[in-house]
């Protein structure tokens, strides 16, 4: 670099290199420090999961203290132009308040993580799997109330996610606990423990492929996450809050692709067990 070139970088921060160098130092620091820390956990035991969560959190303490430390380097320097920086921002935030909210918005979904790509979520009226998030915007396929695929897409800005509930369905990972929801004609109530044993053979029917692993799945998680998730059992239960129908839930541990295809099989082999038999009226 030619010397007139250093005395205009000199010029233009004058009396302040004691504070450039001190904000260089710490973030070569921070960096020195997450490297050495990802060296650490990678020599560990510990799985891969608690692993990168430990990672996560060393490195954000780390850079928190980091940009706490620079700012009080220079708070001094920060306190002469504060009130222009804060007229230019708050101007800014009136302009552009949805787009700020939209930028927020997808922090936190990359901080917090409430859902990602993959999962299925219900969120403002949208059901359907996650394809894509960006700075802006979260895309979804949307889904049917059967899990079928309509062949839509469906978006929403980020910054709704400050202000509205979202439901994640796939919270367990790999499997999931899904509730099949089947009215039970009216006549067909009068034999419950028949309706019961139908319905619990068709579901491990269908979930028979994958039952042992959907068990050790749920044990595995329920380890790690310390929330105390169902077994993945199979059960049967009846929802009696309608009086004038009478709904049988069936709840079935399955794959996230293959909800439509489980659901579909229970209910017909439900159905062939409520169906009256022949040459017999329904009540």
């Amino acid at each position: 670099m030619s010397s007139p070139t250093l005395e205009k970088l000199f010029a233009a921060i004058p009396g302040q290199w004691e504070k450039v160098i001190a904000t260089a130092i710490l973030i070569g620091l921070g960096l020195a420090l997450s490297h050495l820390w990802a060296r650490y956990l990678a020599r560990g035991e510990i799985s891969a999961e608690k692993r990168r969560m430990h990672l996560v959190w060393a490195r954000n303490v780390i850079w928190f203290l980091v940009l706490l430390i620079i700012v009080s380097v220079w708070a001094s320097t920060i306190a002469g132009f504060a009130l222009s920086v804060a007229a230019v921002a708050g101007a800014l935030l009136i302009v552009s308040k949805d787009l700020v909210m939209c930028v927020l918005g997808y922090l936190y979904v990359t901080l917090v993580q409430p859902f990602k790509v993959g999962d299925l979520i219900e969120f403002n009226q949208l059901h359907g799997r996650v394809v894509d998030i960006d700075m802006f915007a979260t895309t979804l396929v949307e889904l049917d109330h059967a899990g079928q695929v309509t062949g839509k897409t469906a978006e929403f800005p980020n910054g709704l996610l400050l202000t509205i509930p979202l439901k994640n369905n796939s919270p367990t990972g790999e499997y999931a606990l899904h509730l099949i929801r089947m009215p039970i004609p009216r006549g067909s109530g009068s034999d419950l423990d028949r309706i019961e044993e139908a319905a619990l053979a068709a579901a491990d029917q269908a979930t028979s492929a994958w039952r042992d692993e959907a068990l050790a799945h749920f044990r595995k998680i329920s380890a790690e996450s310390f929330i105390a998730y169902p077994s993945g059992r199979n059960r049967v239960s009846w929802d009696f809050s309608d009086p004038r129908q009478l709904v049988l839930v069936v709840r079935v541990t399955c794959p996230g692709a293959e909800r439509a295809k489980v659901e579909q099989a229970v209910f017909k082999d439900i159905w062939r067990v409520l169906r009256p038999a022949p040459g017999r009226s329904q009540a």
